[in-house]
């Protein structure tokens, strides 16, 4: 009986409620401790490192609350050595404190690759070549030869390259090939509305060399196209194997390239009226 007149008692009472004050402090103390640790609630926006050099990047406000890794370098001459190239996650991403930044910064040592030999091989397989080996073309010197568009020699720096010789990634090759027997002349590729690398690439491939290049607005990879070329690729141009194009470009985000390529589309059709009219007057 004793134990439940305890259980009615004041003292009883006073005690539970201690208890219970104690308990529900201590469940509040904890949550307040984990907030605080995991920063709950709190995102923080990711830093665009991108062209950041490696070593500086304590020197960017914000940074000091992520922790970073390389985790893979790169060959780029579009950057300089040791910045950084790719992150994961993006600018702009948010995350809690104390997250890893994955980063691939570009390689301080230029990686080496060997030359292949593109002696025989056709324009269009050399060019494969090279890009599957991380080479650029130079230019195409075109000679007197029977084997047109077919490979003659191989040059780096203005001397033969041998097979297998050791050079850095991102080099450029001069190739030499045979234009044919008779003085053929080819058609100019029509590079209006084009990106940069898409018209390098249709000049390469089409036997020509890459010209003069001007850039009316800021230089971008994804929006720069071609606004001008010379010579032009309409009304049938036909120069030279190897001839340069030179190309002008523009933004398509200032620049409306639909209406001027219906512009030369229109001009095209013109100028073939005519022709067909001076030839039926011939007739």
């Amino acid at each position: 009986m004793d134990f439940f007149n305890f259980l009615k008692s004041k003292v009883f009472f006073k005690h539970l409620a201690i208890a219970l004050v104690v308990v529900v402090f201590s469940f509040w103390l904890i949550l307040k401790i984990l907030d605080i640790y995991t920063h709950q609630g709190k995102a923080l926006v990711v830093p665009d490192l991108t062209g950041t050099e490696y070593i500086n990047i304590s020197k960017i406000e914000g940074t000091e609350d992520f922790q970073f890794l390389v985790i893979d370098s790169v060959y780029d001459d579009h950057f300089i050595k040791g910045a950084i190239v790719l992150q994961n996650p993006p600018s702009g991403s948010k995350v809690k404190h104390g997250r890893k930044i994955y980063v691939t910064v570009v390689a301080t040592q230029p990686e080496m690759v060997s030359v292949p030999d593109f002696v025989d091989l056709s324009l269009r397989q050399a060019l494969n070549e090279l890009k599957s080996k991380g080479l650029k073309l130079e230019k195409l010197e075109y000679v007197e030869n029977f084997a047109r568009n077919a490979v003659l020699a191989q040059r780096f720096e203005g001397d033969t390259v041998r097979p297998g010789m050791e050079v850095q990634k991102g080099s450029a090759i001069e190739l030499v090939l045979g234009k044919g027997v008779g003085n053929e002349m080819i058609e100019v590729p029509f590079l209006i509305g084009k990106t940069e690398a898409e018209a390098i690439s249709l000049l390469n491939s089409s036997s020509f060399n890459v010209g003069f290049l001007k850039y009316f607005d800021e230089r971008d990879k994804l929006h720069s196209r071609v606004y001008n070329q010379q010579p032009g690729g309409i009304n049938d141009s036909r120069v030279e194997f190897g001839s340069y194009v030179d190309l002008w470009f523009r933004s398509d985000l200032e620049f409306n390239f639909d209406s001027l390529i219906l512009l030369y589309e229109s001009d095209t059709l013109w100028a073939d009226s005519l022709m067909v009219k001076s030839l039926n007057l011939k007739d």
